[in-house]
């Protein structure tokens, strides 16, 4: 032994350290309860702790509102001061531009674009009926029921032979369908008349 500050003494390295009775690992382990309380813990170890024992977000599903359904947004990705047009409305408004092609030609600000003629031929495939006038008056009764222009013009374009077909085809109309249901039924009804005959219309 090698004494040390006068009444001390040091251990060797290969010496067994003492314990006391209040070191007993048995008696410390019957008498000693531990409790973890999950609010007061520092550490959390769940399997939701992240790194540093910051809580991990929830997935992007579980705060993340679902989208409203059924919603046609082509209006608000049109420019400003622009409108929403029908295909026969397209074709009747391109068709008299080319009638007056020659004299158009003759002024140098007026530029038509290349794609003039296709935009007319995609036009006069994709128009159903024969009076656009008519038509559009038919389908602006429907405005009164929340159904925009957008939609106006998807119905004529999609040319259905009833209500539920319209539904169907123009699935933002859900929404409205039992406000416009009859009244839309009656405006397919009488837009029969107007319709161009199928080899018209695949010619």
């Amino acid at each position: 032994m090698a004494e040390k500050g006068g009444n001390g003494f040091s251990l060797g390295k290969g010496a067994v350290p003492l314990r006391g009775k209040d070191d007993d690992s048995t008696k410390s382990k019957k008498g000693r309860k531990v409790q973890f309380n999950d609010e007061e813990s520092p550490a959390n170890f769940s399997s939701k702790s992240g790194e540093k024992g910051a809580p991990l977000k929830g997935g992007k599903g579980s705060a993340r509102k679902e989208p409203a359904k059924y919603e046609l947004n082509v209006q608000s990705e049109l420019p400003q001061n622009s409108q929403c047009v029908m295909d026969c409305e397209a074709a009747d408004i391109l068709q008299g531009i080319q009638e007056q092609m020659v004299f158009l030609s003759r002024d140098p600000t007026i530029k038509i674009p290349v794609s003039f003629d296709k935009g007319l031929l995609y036009a006069k495939t994709g128009g159903r009926y024969s009076n656009p006038k008519t038509v559009r008056q038919a389908l602006e009764g429907l405005k009164k029921y929340g159904v925009s222009d957008a939609e106006i013009c998807v119905i004529a374009n999609s040319c259905p032979e009833n209500a539920e077909e319209a539904f169907a085809l123009v699935p933002s109309l859900k929404a409205k369908k039992n406000k416009i249901h009859e009244p839309l039924e009656e405006i397919i009804s009488q837009l029969v008349a107007s319709k161009l005959p199928t080899e018209n219309h695949e010619e």
